[in-house]
This record gives structure tokens, C-alpha cells and sequence, in this order.
């Protein structure tokens, strides 16, 4: 017994590492979804304005310019939107690329592995809950305030209040209500659900625009030359500032969410990516200007600080207009975290990441009602019984980490060869193949392993598509031998100088250990400036520290020059991320450093909530997984994925059964479509 319960060991956990580094592959028709295609542009717009321009504006424009910048909020607002541009650009390529829902969960999947992907799906799941509770209690407080406290007097006279160290100090049932209501108009579908959210968000873009006119007619030009200047607290009040503004512009990536439910996603979703990131940065900053000119800065109410900032210029009436901006603005900002949570869960599932009804899939409604309904419960539960500002932090971990694993995919999956990037989508085209419509295509040389292997005909019945595969891969290797710099991944013919240092390494493995190495040793001197910047102080500095820190810098200098001395591929996208590598470089260096900023309790929580989701990813997600079934490498031959439980990949034929079973033991090790269906001839059936 003792000899075969090891080798039953052995055999269950012998692959583990190749189960959480496989990738997934995107099928060649990757627009066919059983959800609704059916948002435009300009529903996908309001979709991010609305889940952006929240409780924010109204009540983190007063904190933040009274507290930390002054005036200068307006620096912080344009240095944190700048920085949340770098990661929105990146969420816009691959929206471009994988036209799929799960946001940066399938970006991470599709290039850097499965554990990874699911990492941050689990904590993005944990994002979207806690920012849901936060606004359904954020969204029940100012209607309290609007009825004087009356709603939570009454709740602490008849029901009592909560004694623990997480929980609010009173159940918070018109949070739970709330939260119930929106997602029973989620339930509807997702046209009627953008109507919703669509008007609603117009409603509070007018009242911004009120805002900022109305307020500029009280506008003086001396609140901002008080004694101590447009930068009262200094440029450390400028970068605190942006800081805490950074998470005002988090809402961005429920458009990536929708991609699935796009008309036309390769365009709709970087161009509602960039015009929804403009609009919201401009009017953060004109409201943060409206503000600190109608009044001093130092006089501003955190609590009400437009209501107040009117009611000084004797505009009482003002109040009214703002407190339905903000209603409006709550609701659009709830609306999106209750939009994006269940199809992230919904993309999950459906991978087999996570329980396999998870992604049922209404007919009627073509939405996921049954996580949909789950979700809204768990999170309408934390609002009504949990301190949400003890837990609000705890979702900046998720979100940074997404936008840090976004931004390195970017860079790995652009310095990988064309045929390994896992993605036929719409958005992809060869530069050598690339036509404008009307136009014909001229022939091109087949440069891909899989082009050549199509061009080969059988020497024999017994010739399978294997065989053919691993002769073209001979034939395409010396037949790039004459050019010149090769294809993605691989060294410039002018820096073979770093030959000595990396030695030879398959194409795009350099280049993603050069980012692996990046984002270490960001982490590295960011923790270093925020806990040993004592050290690194003038005038009298630790010979230790600044050493350390050159040599940081030093590795990060580095690390950039090898990514700089390879190609990127020739894929065309729609829509692509200027200046690759250094923008997202700059954005995962921007993200790392809030991480190391988060107090350390949130990242006890963190460990917490992952201890849970390696437990479930490990029992069984990694036994589940769509990409450890032995058909994977038929993905691009099927039609529309069933949901996880049901069939493996659609309806296979019954014919092809012991051709799956042939190609079975080389599906671990080569992930790439090997065979296409229009040259699966009779005599391998």
C-alpha cells in the first residue's frame, strides 16, 4: 500500500508546475460567446465614466485638497491620472486582443499561466465585492444625512448596534436593499442594464458641468495665493495627494469586463478606454479647480465640500443639484462594481477554475443570473454587516496587482515570436499580410511553423500532422537563418554583445526574465525609500543604503537595456501601446511602489484571502481546468465553449476520438493548435 499511495502521489502532483504555468488558448472565432454582443462604444463609455465618477468627486475632491495638497490637488489629479493612463492603455491593447470577459483574469491567463491567472481573478473577485458594499454604504449614508441620521437613529433604537472589531457599528439594511435592487435590474439583460446605467451617468456628467460653470462664476483667483502659496504642503502633498486620487479612476477596467458583450470590441474598447480616462481626468481637475478658487482651501468641509463651498456664496440652492449628482454618481459607480463582478467570476468558471454552474448562461437574458444573484447576495451581505473602511484597502492590493501583471503581459506578449502569442483574434494581422478592405492580398512566404506545415503534403498514409509539424519547424528554422534579426523575442543583430551575458535562450525568454527582474527590484527599492528612508537622508546619509540603492537602480537600468536589445513581433493590433517597453515599465513601477504603501495589516488580510484561494485553486481548479483536458490543442477546431462540466470544448465527432488520443501525450508540451480541421484528410480518420 505505502508503494502505491506514492505513486498515486507522484502521479497527481508530478505535473503541478506545468498545470500552473500553461496558458490559455483563445480559439480562432474568439467573438462567439453565449453572452449578448450587444453594447456599442458609446455605451461602454458611460459604462467606465459611470463606474469611475462616483462618491469621489463629491466627497475625496474636499479631503484630499484640505488635508494633503491644497490648491495643488489639481497636480495630484493630473499625476494620478496620468498614471492610471499607463495601465489603461495596456488593459486597451489586450481589450484589442482577447475579446473576452474576465478583464485582467484572461490577459493574465493567455500569456503568463494559469496560477498566476488565477491569482488575480480571485482577488479581482474580491475587488469588485468590496467596492460594491463600500458604495451601497457610501450610497445609504448620504441618504441618511439628507434625512438628518434619521434612517440610522432608527436603526440603532429598534435593532441595536454591532460590538466587533470588523463590523459596522449598526447593520446597514438600506445598503443590503440597494444592493439586492441593482442587481435585480442586472438581471434584465445587458442592453437594459446600459440603458440604466447610460442615463443615469448623463444625469451626473450635467451636474459636474453644472458644477464647475456655476462654481466658476464665484471663482477667486487670491484662494490660491495664500500665505503659503498654490503648494501649502509642498510636492510630498502633490504625490500623497496623487495617491489617494489614484483610486479614483479604478473603474476603468469594467470596460475591459464588457468585452464579451462589445459589438465590435477590437474598436469599441480602446476607444471607450481613452475617451473615458480623458473625460474623468479633465473633470477631476476642473472640479478640483472649481473648488479651491470658490473658496480657501483650509476652510473646506471634508464631509460637503461643494454643498458647503455654494452655500458660501449665499447658493443654498446648490445643495439639491449636487446631493442628486451624487446619488447618481453612487449609483453608476455600484452599478459598475456589480456589472464586472460576476463576469469575472462567469470567465473563471467557464475555464474551470471554479465550479462549473457558475457559468450557466440564461437564454432568455443571456446574462449569468445565477452568479450574478450570488454575488449581489455576498456583497449586499458585507454592506449590511461589515466596517467598510477597514476593508476598503484591502481591495487596492487586487487592483494593483492587476495593473501590474497587465503592464508586464504587455511587454512579454509583444516580445514573444507571432506563433506562440496563444490569440487569433480579429484585432491580429501580419505586417507582410496586412490589406485594406477592397484590397487583394498578394501571397505571402509562410514564416509561422504552422503556415509551412499546411504547405506539406502527406509522403505517405502513415504521415500524421505530427510528423508534418516537426519537418516544418526544421524548414522554417533554416529558412529564417538569412534575416537579419529574426522574429520577436530574439537579440538584435547589434547588441549579439549581450550574447556573453544571457547566453542563448529560446526567443521572449530573455525579454520576460528582464521584466520578472524589473518589477523584483522595483519592489526592492521602493521598500527601501519607504522603510529605510531614514538611511538615504541628507546631510548625513548610510554608506549601506545609498550603495544599495544604486545597485537597484543599477539592476533596474539593466534589465531595461536587455528588453530594449530584442525585437518586438510584426502582429498589427488595432490598437496597440505606444513607446513598449518603457510606458508600462514606468506603470508597473508606479503600481509596485503603492503596493509597498498599503499598511501592513492589508497585507495580512491579502495572505488571508489567498491561503483561501490556493486551497480552492489547487483541490480543484487545477483539476478542472479547460486547458489540462487532452483536446486543448483542438481549441481553434470547435465551435462555441459549453460551459465547464458539460462538454470539453463543443461537440466533437466521434470519428476524431482516437486522433485526439494520438496527440494526447504531446498536448502537455506543445499548447499551439496543430491541426487545422480543413486538412484532417480521410486517411487520418
Amino acid at each position: 500500500m505505502p508503494g502505491l499511495r506514492g505513486r498515486l502521489l507522484v502521479e497527481g502532483w508530478g505535473g503541478t508546475w506545468q498545470r500552473m504555468t500553461r496558458t490559455k488558448q483563445v480559439a480562432t472565432d474568439a467573438m462567439d460567446t453565449p453572452l449578448n454582443r450587444c453594447l456599442s462604444t458609446l455605451d461602454i463609455t458611460l459604462l467606465g465614466i459611470g463606474h469611475m465618477v462616483g462618491a469621489g468627486i463629491y466627497v475625496l475632491t474636499g479631503t484630499v485638497a484640505k488635508d494633503t495638497a491644497g490648491p495643488g490637488i489639481i497636480l495630484s489629479f493630473l499625476l494620478a491620472g496620468f498614471a492610471s493612463l499607463l495601465a489603461a492603455l495596456c488593459y486597451a491593447e489586450f481589450g484589442a486582443r482577447v475579446p473576452k470577459a474576465g478583464s485582467a483574469y484572461v490577459y493574465t491567463y493567455v500569456t503568463i499561466g494559469e496560477f498566476w491567472a488565477f491569482v488575480i481573478g480571485w482577488n479581482i473577485v474580491l475587488e469588485h465585492m468590496i467596492g460594491a458594499a463600500s458604495v451601497a454604504r457610501a450610497w445609504s449614508g448620504y441618504m441618511d444625512s439628507l434625512f438628518d441620521g434619521a434612517l440610522s437613529n432608527a436603526t440603532v433604537t429598534y435593532i441595536g448596534t454591532l460590538h466587533a472589531g470588523l463590523l459596522a457599528p449598526y447593520p446597514d439594511f438600506l445598503a443590503f436593499a440597494v444592493t439586492l435592487v441593482y442587481c435585480g435590474f442586472l438581471t434584465l439583460g445587458v442592453k437594459g442594464s446600459a440603458y440604466f446605467n447610460s442615463i443615469f451617468t448623463l444625469i451626473n456628467l450635467c451636474v459636474m458641468a453644472f458644477v464647475i460653470v456655476a462654481g466658476m462664476m464665484f471663482a477667486d483667483v487670491g484662494n490660491w495665493n495664500t500665505e503659503k502659496g498654490f503648494l501649502p504642503f509642498g510636492v510630498s502633498g502633490v504625490v500623497a495627494g496623487a495617491a489617494t486620487c489614484f483610486y479614483a479612476f479604478v473603474g476603468f477596467d469594467s470596460i475591459a469586463t464588457a468585452g464579451e458583450e462589445a459589438k465590435d470590441p477590437a474598436r469599441s474598447i480602446p476607444q471607450a478606454t481613452l475617451v473615458s480616462m480623458s473625460v474623468v481626468t479633465i473633470g477631476y481637475i476642473m472640479v478640483g479647480a472649481t473648488l479651491t478658487l470658490m473658496v480657501p482651501y483650509y476652510t473646506l468641509n471634508p464631509a460637503a465640500a461643494l454643498p458647503d463651498a455654494f452655500a458660501a456664496h449665499g447658493a443654498n440652492w446648490a445643495k439639491y443639484v449636487v446631493s442628486v449628482g451624487a446619488i447618481c454618481g453612487m449609483t453608476t459607480t455600484l452599478f459598475g462594481s456589480l456589472f464586472s463582478l460576476p463576469r469575472c467570476v462567469y470567465a473563471m468558471a467557464a475555464d474551470g477554475l471554479l465550479f462549473s454552474w457558475l457559468a450557466r448562461v440564461s437564454d432568455k437574458t443571456k446574462v449569468p443570473v445565477i452568479t450574478l444573484i450570488l454575488c449581489g447576495f455576498l456583497s449586499a451581505v458585507i454592506a449590511l454587516v461589515f466596517d467598510i473602511e477597514k476593508l476598503v484597502e484591502f481591495m487596492s492590493i487586487g487592483t494593483l496587482m492587476a495593473y501590474t501583471i497587465v503592464s508586464a503581459s504587455v511587454i512579454i506578449l509583444r516580445y514573444q515570436p507571432s506563433s506562440r502569442c496563444n490569440i487569433k483574434s480579429p484585432s491580429h494581422s501580419n505586417t507582410q499580410a496586412a490589406s485594406t478592405p477592397g484590397t487583394v492580398t498578394t501571397p505571402t512566404t509562410p514564416t509561422s511553423v504552422d503556415d509551412i506545415a499546411k504547405l506539406i503534403p502527406g509522403a505517405d498514409p502513415g504521415e500524421g500532422p505530427e510528423e508534418r509539424r516537426r519537418w516544418a519547424a526544421m524548414s522554417c528554422s533554416s529558412a529564417s537563418e538569412p534575416e537579419t534579426d529574426g522574429e520577436g523575442g530574439e537579440l538584435r543583430s547589434s547588441c549579439r554583445w549581450l550574447l556573453h551575458v544571457v547566453g542563448r535562450q529560446e526567443a521572449g525568454t530573455v525579454a520576460t526574465w528582464g521584466v520578472v527582474i524589473f518589477t523584483v527590484s522595483s519592489a526592492a527599492l521602493c521598500s527601501l525609500l519607504q522603510w529605510g528612508g531614514s538611511h538615504l537622508a541628507l546631510p548625513y546619509p548610510s554608506p549601506w543604503a545609498i550603495i544599495l540603492a544604486l545597485l537597484l537602480v543599477a539592476v533596474q537600468v539593466f534589465s531595461v537595456v536587455v528588453i530594449l536589445a530584442h525585437r518586438q513581433n510584426n502582429l498589427v493590433l488595432s490598437f496597440s501601446v505606444p513607446l513598449v517597453p518603457l510606458l508600462p515599465l514606468v506603470s508597473i513601477f508606479f503600481n509596485v511602489a503603492l503596493m509597498v504603501h498599503l499598511n501592513p495589516m492589508t497585507w495580512i488580510r491579502f495572505i488571508v484571502w489567498m491561503v483561501l484561494g490556493l486551497v480552492l485553486y489547487f483541490a480543484y481548479g487545477q483539476h478542472h481546468s479547460r486547458e489540462g483536458e487532452p483536446v486543448s490543442s483542438y481549441s481553434t477546431l470547435l465551435t462555441e465553449p459549453a460551459p465547464a462540466g458539460n462538454t470539453v470544448f463543443g461537440s466533437v465527432q466521434h470519428t476524431l476520438s482516437h486522433v485526439t488520443a494520438k496527440i494526447a501525450s504531446a498536448a502537455s508540451e506543445d499548447k499551439k493548435p496543430i491541426v487545422d480541421e480543413s486538412h484532417i484528410d480521410d486517411d487520418d480518420l
